[in-house]
């Protein structure tokens, strides 16, 4: 433009004034507008208002959009300076050849360089072609790219964080105290089930009115499965020790109490062993006067042993298999048994299948408490019923002492029937029955 056109200011619009170019119909110089740039001319107002919208939400707080000025040139953020133009202008476009016009109206002349005020619709054109200014941040107030960064770091360096920590609370719950909580409740399971075990042997096994000395557990598992709270004597570290009963049983807690003195000193021989390691109970024979007295009434028991089976091998009544014979000749035979069985081959025909304890693990010096009787007696004319109620019959009819305690039929390996002669526990050292046992 030429310098006179320097100086001239662009006009200000009246409030409710038509747009320019948009004038009334029969206004003068009215330009007409085609149906494409007037396309053209919306869709740029809708694109700077978009772009309006998206720098407002990305405007920090306390911070102010810097917008050029549209008629003077001059960034809000900085007053004075002339905002760079956006871009070299463009080469005159030729006006679109105006509609037909209407009878009697003149058609609007084509706009030359100098021809007035710039009208709204074209400076909104330009805004659509320029490209904005980003606001620029100050040295103490990061931009918009800056707070983007900066959130984006936040959102991975956090969750990164809690997800390293919950890692490893995860690895430590796995690996750390619940694998020997998990050990300690198997433990404890294994421990109930063999103290189990063990309260229901002795139940069986052991003669009514004989003293046991157990833990408070171990007695209340022993009450419970019938044996009266006055043949009990619960151990601890306040109470007396177990030289009053004839039986103690060995659990964890009376070896903590005890320590090896149980095996050593006062309770030598094993009468049946459930379990091994910490959890192991083991039913032992108290020897009341210590263990060298133990051990000389055991000897003596043995060599009354050794003399009774002599006396049974001798007998023509009497059958007696292989194993059976060892045993009678060694004296392991208790001397209840060996005094029973002396007495019933007085009235029947007896045929020995061999001798056992009942209960696993017992010691190697404990006498064997039960006798096997083959019921093979057809050479004596009496069926297998009829010699079952004769011998219970003899039997039950003999001495408190020398009575057993229960006879039952019994099926052992190849399908050979017996019926058991079993006594309780412990075995009496002596025939005068001293206490002090085995």
């Amino acid at each position: 433009m030429g310098d006179e056109d320097r100086g001239h200011e662009l006009p200000q619009r009246i409030p409710g004034a038509p747009p320019a170019g948009l004038l009334p119909a029969g206004s003068p110089a009215a330009p007409l507008l085609s149906v494409e740039l007037r396309q053209r001319l919306e869709a740029a107002v809708t694109a700077e208002r978009s772009k309006a919208a998206v720098r407002e939400q990305d405007r920090p707080a306390g911070g102010e959009v810097t917008t050029p000025s549209v008629r003077t040139g001059i960034s809000l953020d900085q007053p004075g300076r002339a905002a760079e133009p956006a871009r070299a202008a463009e080469p005159a476009r030729a006006a679109e050849p105006a509609r037909a016009a209407e009878p009697g109206r003149a058609a609007g002349p084509a706009r030359t360089p100098n021809a007035g005020p710039v009208a709204e619709d074209e400076v909104t054109e330009w805004l659509g072609r320029a490209e904005p200014r980003p606001a620029t941040a100050g040295p103490d107030q990061p931009g918009p790219a800056g707070w983007l960064g900066a959130g984006i770091a936040a959102l991975i360096v956090i969750p990164a964080l809690v997800i390293g920590s919950l890692a490893v609370v995860t690895v430590r719950h796995l690996t750390g105290p619940p694998a020997s909580g998990l050990a300690s409740a198997a433990s404890a399971r294994q421990e109930a089930a063999l103290r189990g075990e063990a309260a229901a042997w002795i139940a069986q096994q052991v003669a009514p009115g004989v003293a046991v000395s157990c833990d408070r557990v171990m007695c209340a598992a022993l009450e419970a499965r019938g044996l009266p709270a006055r043949d009990l004597l619960v151990l601890g570290s306040l109470s007396p020790d177990p030289r009053h009963t004839q039986i103690v049983v060995e659990t964890a807690v009376v070896r903590t109490l005890f320590g090896t003195s149980l095996d050593l000193a006062w309770a030598p021989a094993v009468l049946a062993s459930f379990g091994s390691g910490p959890a192991g109970v083991t039913v032992r024979v108290v020897a009341s006067h210590g263990a060298v007295a133990y051990q000389t009434a055991l000897a003596s028991d043995l060599a009354a042993g050794k003399a009774a089976g002599a006396r049974l091998l001798a007998d023509p009544r009497i059958s007696v298999a292989a194993t059976a014979r060892a045993q009678l000749t060694a004296g392991l035979v208790d001397l209840r048994l060996l005094s029973a069985l002396t007495a019933l081959s007085g009235h029947l025909p007896v045929s020995l299948a061999g001798f056992g304890n009942v209960g696993p693990g017992a010691g190697a010096g404990v006498p064997l408490r039960y006798a096997d009787l083959s019921l093979a007696s057809q050479a004596a004319g009496l069926a297998q019923a009829a010699y079952l109620r004769s011998v219970r019959t003899n039997l039950s009819g003999l001495d408190t002492r020398f009575r057993p305690v229960r006879m039952v039929p019994v099926v052992l390996p190849h399908s050979r029937a017996v019926l058991r002669v079993e006594f309780t526990a412990p075995s009496p050292l002596g025939e005068s029955g001293i206490p002090g046992s085995s």
